[in-house]
């Protein structure tokens, strides 16, 4: 995948909730203005997918952690206080979280607690007109790459993380990631299984789980169909970039290698939380798996901010903590930009889309 540059409020739920490529391109100076202005209605949330529409049962929150294959839960995750929510990485310097994040946060510490306890959304593009807004919103510009590779990709959860290859109805190739959260449904961003500019809903959409450049340890599956929502293929509106592939009956590969939970978090649980990222990019060597942590910056009612490392190709990444021994995505990785990496939040809307879709297809 090439790198991206570039309801109405009542069905927006602040509580909490669990449930444990490139083909468009996106203005990234406008991103945050452009989503204030969208005016985002109840149909812009109900399901499509390319073989028939349908509508979506009511909003449940309940919690729905991973289940299926052997978890191995506890073997990659730190279990000690606030780091429980990254997974262990040999070799990396956990430090920099905590020390880049109080370096960029001591200036303009009073300018965010004062925007996030006093203004509301509607006064976003407000404040990023001003000095201290610009400054606010650097704060998520990534520095130095210190993204990791992911060599063990038979071990859960980077077996549940899927390489893509995609082919849009025009014929041109592209690539992406997705995850698993059961034993069909792999999630991954709206612009991987709709691309407006190449054709509408792809042709065809090759999923490898834990893929390790050229091995594929648990073979591959291709799309027997692809779901999103109307406000992406109908509007490619950025608060509704998100999908699911759906695998053929005969190919249950979340049995085998086991899948995410995913969470609807409040905003206070959100911001400063500590969050890993990890997909296949295509500025490393093909096929291989990177990951990375930082904090998430910014929330805001439909989207997640952070400043994690990434590259084109990591579209449809899963964003998770780890909790409890379960590892719960709490946003769906979608863009680049120089404001920073930021993805579609788990609102409660996509909360009941991705357990539909989950529940649908077992």
């Amino acid at each position: 995948m090439k790198t991206n540059e570039n309801t109405k409020d009542a069905i927006i739920n602040e509580g909490t909730s669990e449930e444990s490529f490139e083909g468009v391109q996106t203005s990234s100076e406008n991103e945050l203005n452009n989503e204030n202005n969208e005016e985002a209605t109840l149909d812009d949330y109900q399901e499509v997918n390319n073989e028939s529409e349908a509508k979506l049962g009511e909003d449940i929150d309940s919690e729905d952690p991973f289940e299926g294959g052997n978890s191995e839960a506890n073997e990659t995750a730190i279990e000690n206080g606030e780091e429980d929510t990254l997974e262990k990485i040999e070799g990396y310097d956990y430090s920099v979280v905590d020390t880049e994040e109080s370096s960029q946060q001591d200036n303009e510490k009073g300018v965010l607690n004062a925007y996030y306890g006093s203004y509301g959304d509607a006064d976003l593009a407000e404040l990023l007109r001003t000095e201290s807004g610009q400054k606010m919103i650097q704060e998520v510009v990534i520095g130095k790459d210190d993204r990791k590779k992911i060599n063990g990709t038979t071990k859960y959860p980077w077996r549940a993380i899927c390489s893509l290859k995609i082919k849009a109805k025009d014929g041109t190739n592209w690539i992406g990631t997705g995850f698993l959260i059961g034993p069909r449904t792999v999630i991954t961003a709206g612009h991987v299984v709709y691309m407006h500019k190449h054709g509408g809903w792809a042709k065809s959409i090759e999923v490898i789980p834990g893929r390790n450049g050229s091995s594929k340890p648990y073979g591959s599956c291709k799309s027997s169909h692809l779901h999103s929502v109307k406000g992406w293929t109908n509007s490619k509106k950025r608060s509704n970039d998100y999908g699911a592939i759906i695998l053929p009956k005969n190919c249950k590969l979340g049995n085998t290698v086991g899948y995410f939970g995913y969470a609807n978090y409040s905003f206070f649980s959100l911001l400063g939380l500590k969050v890993n990222l990890s997909g296949y990019p295509g500025d490393k060597p093909s096929g291989t798996q990177w990951w990375h942590c930082r904090r998430i910056k910014l929330v805001t009612p439909r989207t997640l901010i952070y400043n994690i490392d990434s590259a084109g190709g990591q579209s449809g990444s899963p964003v998770w903590k780890y909790k409890n021994g379960k590892r719960y995505v709490v946003c769906i990785h979608t863009n680049g930009s120089s404001l920073g990496n930021s993805a579609t939040r788990i609102t409660s809307a996509v909360f009941k889309n991705l357990k539909n879709w989950k529940n649908k297809y077992k």
